[in-house]
């Protein structure tokens, strides 16, 4: 009797032939845009839907190419939000756009990675685990992997959620998915030239899945790190976070440790707290706000500007990050302004921000971010506490030329 996963395998193997014929008998894939140079150095995203924390990363590596002198393109699927208008240099974006469904996506990626190969032109870096799965179903060109987020960190479960019991049939598909997608997982990332992360935790949980040990190049802020000793007023205590209002961000655990401290009596300076950010859950915390007594000390920005950010920023106190995430960028941009920080261990970023006192590090769920953040607000007040020199903290800049180096481009 074979082993299961012995069945899975040899399963997997029927399943990848037979899906390369017919999806090569069935589906027009597009002819790599002629936009790509045999030169350019390529970044590939497999989709652009929002101007956010990643897309700002890959700005970031073509800013530095560009002051390099090196020719490079961003490439894609499909590009909604018009990525090139984001950047003070002209960035050339190519749309690969195939049909919207995967099988299209997989062999237009295919294709076009064995087309830069066939012109000699250097190898291209994929960004995204996405992109490891689809080079893993097709791809036999050379690639480089730059993955941010694992599935364990993009398949986010809010605490208390009872687990949904399906019927049979779709549990068993879930399975078979789910083993057809680790695998592809595992063949794209063994199959990459140079496999690049954010966090040893990443790189750790990256090798005992897919048994492939990836660089750790840790992620720089946006901007510089303030010179002097920021100019705040000394009361209230001004509290800020910056997220899309959506469960994975746990904005609700700020609110609850707030009331607690509110409820514990003790004598705290009077603070206020600035949410800037839009999302499904907004109503649903503002009602949360007003039934734990908060209301009149929180205020919901909703969507911000960059200067009305910038503005949020210089009056800000103390950061406020409780999302469990691969590396939580906000928090060294935080630092660089000199605020207290107070992050959840759950965070990739805490790696490089312990034994300072400008972090205050929550562990233990909803009751540790209650403690930790006492604790920012007993430090904040210290005579001193904001002309103390800041920790060692990773730039942009340096990422950008460390990646560079590494990829050998």
């Amino acid at each position: 009797m074979p082993s299961r996963m012995w069945t899975v395998t040899r399963c997997w193997d029927g399943w990848r032939m037979s899906w390369r014929r017919r999806s090569m008998e069935s589906q027009s894939v597009p002819p790599v845009p002629e936009q790509l140079l045999p030169g350019d150095l390529v970044v590939f995203q497999p989709e652009f839907v929002e101007f956010g924390g990643e897309e700002r990363v890959i700005l970031s590596l073509c800013r530095e190419l560009h002051a390099q002198g090196k020719p490079h393109a961003v490439l894609c699927y499909w590009d909604s939000i018009g990525l090139a208008k984001y950047a003070e240099w002209p960035l050339k974006v190519v749309e690969l756009g195939p049909k919207r469904n995967p099988v299209s996506k997989v062999l237009s990626l295919r294709r076009c990675l064995q087309d830069i190969a066939n012109l000699g032109g250097p190898v291209p870096v994929l960004f995204n685990i996405q992109s490891a799965y689809h080079a893993g179903l097709g791809a036999h060109a050379p690639y480089h992997l730059r993955i941010p987020d694992t599935y364990s960190l993009l398949s986010f479960v809010p605490e208390g959620t009872a687990p949904v019991q399906a019927p049979l049939a779709t549990r068993i598909k879930s399975v078979v998915s789910s083993a057809i997608c680790h695998m592809a997982t595992r063949r794209g990332i063994q199959n990459a030239v140079h496999l690049v992360t954010n966090t040893a935790a990443l790189r750790d949980e990256m090798h005992q899945l897919y048994d492939r040990k990836a660089e750790v190049i840790y992620l720089g802020g946006f901007g510089m790190p303030m010179v002097g000793t920021p100019q705040r007023v000394e009361a209230p205590i001004e509290l800020l976070t910056v997220s899309r209002l959506q469960s994975s961000k746990r904005i609700d655990w700020i609110l609850q440790a707030l009331a607690d401290i509110q409820k514990s009596g003790a004598d705290y300076a009077p603070w206020r707290l600035h949410i800037a950010g839009s999302g499904p859950d907004a109503a649903a915390l503002k009602a949360l706000s007003d039934s734990l007594g908060l209301g009149a000390q929180v205020v919901f920005h909703g969507f911000v500007s960059d200067e009305q950010l910038r503005a949020l920023y210089a009056r800000a106190h103390v950061f406020l990050m409780p999302a469990k995430q691969g590396y939580g960028l906000p928090a060294i941009e935080a630092l660089y302004q000199k605020m207290g920080l107070v992050v959840s261990d759950e965070s990739g970023v805490v790696e490089i921000l312990d034994n300072t006192s400008w972090v205050a590090i929550a562990r233990g769920g909803k009751a540790g971010f209650s403690k930790a953040l006492g604790d920012m607000l007993g430090r904040v007040t210290q005579p001193g506490f904001f002309e103390r020199a800041l920790p060692d903290l990773p730039m942009e800049k340096t990422w950008a030329i460390k990646l560079i180096q590494h990829l050998q481009w």
